[in-house]
């Protein structure tokens, strides 16, 4: 029998992931008891966005004003959020009427009972967990008191270490006290500065540690023996049903940038640069979004395989099907 040590990660979640990602946690009865922001009688738009290239397709659509075309009579807005429970809280509250996060915090809340699902992918992409410490070469390397950054409690990433570290040692919490909450450009920066000894982290970050001279952990798709979906946009159901062409506009949006990005690289990398006031150029953005593993696309992928993982340790309690899990913007598509 496994014993575990520290937390278990589901503990985590449940008694404060809101607090641990500077948003307060709000229950879906409560939140949804009232009027909100985004229903049938209001015309804004407020969609979240994040951290590094996988949001790479939302950073166009802003740049280029699609959806403003597609919407005139809308009022567009964007904020950037680290860590899909921001997403979940804002829905809940009215302040966002589309959300963005990784999978398995997308899985927590449907476990929950949160009333959402997913209104496109966005991206398959690697995930890896790097450190510049000499002393560490394995997971086994690690001690109790290296600490190991992740975006937040139930994230993607945690889950990619669960994983590995269930298949190595048999305790997929084994590392779960370890975990510290970090948006991705924080965690870089700690993790350059030695304030960390490792991070699970995502494109464009990981690379640009490993230009630093850190090296690769772990790669989440030799974890999860193959490519899987990183990031996905997020509706509440209610708002789905009053609201279908913000979310039809979305959805065609984001397959146009997926194009873009697939036609023309050059271009997106021109796009996004310019995008971040030239902190990273064009060259380097577009070696970025061309690097192997990196797809764009509007089809979620690897649900069925992380909730069925996150249902064999305890994260949730059963894994859904994905065509449970999706609208109809992307019902037609080969979900997974």
């Amino acid at each position: 029998m496994t014993t575990t040590t520290g937390p278990r990660r589901r503990d985590v979640l449940r008694g404060g992931l809101g607090l641990l990602t500077g948003a307060a946690v709000v229950g879906p009865l409560a939140a949804c008891s009232g009027p909100q922001e985004g229903s049938a009688a209001s015309r804004e738009v407020a969609i979240a966005t994040g951290y590094g290239i996988s949001f790479a397709p939302l950073t166009i659509i802003e740049a280029r004003g699609w959806l403003e075309e597609a919407l005139p009579d809308h009022t567009v807005s964007w904020q950037v959020l680290s860590g899909g429970s921001a997403s979940r809280d804002g829905l809940l509250a009215g302040s966002l009427q589309a959300g963005t996060g990784g999978l398995a915090p997308f899985l927590l809340g449907v476990d929950s009972g949160v009333p959402w699902r997913i209104v496109s992918g966005l991206n398959n992409m690697p995930l890896w967990m790097v450190t510049l410490d000499d002393r560490i070469r394995s997971l086994a390397d690690l001690t109790a008191d290296d600490r190991v950054s992740s975006p937040q409690p139930g994230s993607i990433q945690s889950m990619v270490l669960a994983r590995a570290a269930r298949e190595e040692f048999g305790d997929p919490d084994r590392f779960t006290a370890n975990l510290v909450a970090m948006p991705h450009p924080d965690a870089l920066q700690a993790l350059l500065s030695g304030q960390i000894a490792a991070a699970v982290t995502s494109p464009p970050f990981q690379y640009q540690a490993e230009e630093e001279g850190a090296r690769v952990l772990l790669d989440s798709y030799e974890v999860f023996g193959g490519p899987h979906g990183f990031n996905v946009v997020t509706a509440l159901e209610e708002y789905a049903e009053a609201n279908p062409e913000v979310l039809e506009a979305l959805h065609a949006a984001i397959g146009r940038a997926r194009d873009l990005i697939a036609d023309d690289p050059a271009e997106a990398a021109r796009v996004l640069s310019e995008a971040e006031d030239g902190a990273i150029i064009p060259e380097r953005y577009e070696d970025y979004l061309t690097r192997e593993g990196i797809e764009f696309t509007t089809t979620p992928q690897g649900l069925a395989d992380l909730g069925a993982f996150m249902a064999e340790i305890g994260e949730i309690d059963a894994a859904a099907a994905p065509a449970d899990l999706v609208f109809p913007t992307v019902a037609g598509e080969p979900v997974s």
